[in-house]
């Protein structure tokens, strides 16, 4: 390991990317996991489909 972040986004860079898509009007949704690897869906798969079931969920209405 080099010490150097690979696919980092600062809180900042993401609460101001966040920002301008909602003042584009596109609905956006952010969850910080500082601790998640780039890859997240392989080092933590459990975490990971944890909170993808939770937004897929909220982009269908309840039959």
């Amino acid at each position: 390991m080099t010490g150097n972040p690979l696919g980092v986004l600062s809180d900042e860079q993401a609460a101001q990317a966040w920002r301008l898509m909602e003042a584009a009007g596109v609905k956006a949704d952010y969850e910080s996991v500082p601790e998640a690897s780039h890859m997240m869906h392989q080092s933590d798969p459990a975490r990971y489909a944890e909170i993808f079931t939770r937004w897929a969920a909220a982009l269908a209405p309840a039959p």
